[in-house]
């Protein structure tokens, strides 16, 4: 098999317990290759951006929605 369309056309002809078998055998794959999760991806790009000046108290302040002090 060298090519997608041949082993999607294989997969297809898979009895229903090998079929899980795949099915399981290609979430483990997936995990394994997975990017990070997407939360530490963005905070990965976050480090280092904060606004100088910009407090722990104003932040905190704009996360509950209240208006933050100038």
């Amino acid at each position: 098999m060298s090519s997608i369309d041949e082993i999607e056309k294989a997969i297809e002809k898979l009895p229903a317990p090998q079929l899980e078998e795949l099915a399981r055998w290609l979430d483990r794959l997936r995990c394994t290759h997975a990017e990070r999760p997407a939360i530490e991806a963005w905070l990965q790009r976050a480090r280092g951006v904060a606004v100088p000046g910009q407090t722990t108290a104003n932040v905190m302040a704009l996360t509950r929605g209240e208006s933050v002090p100038a």
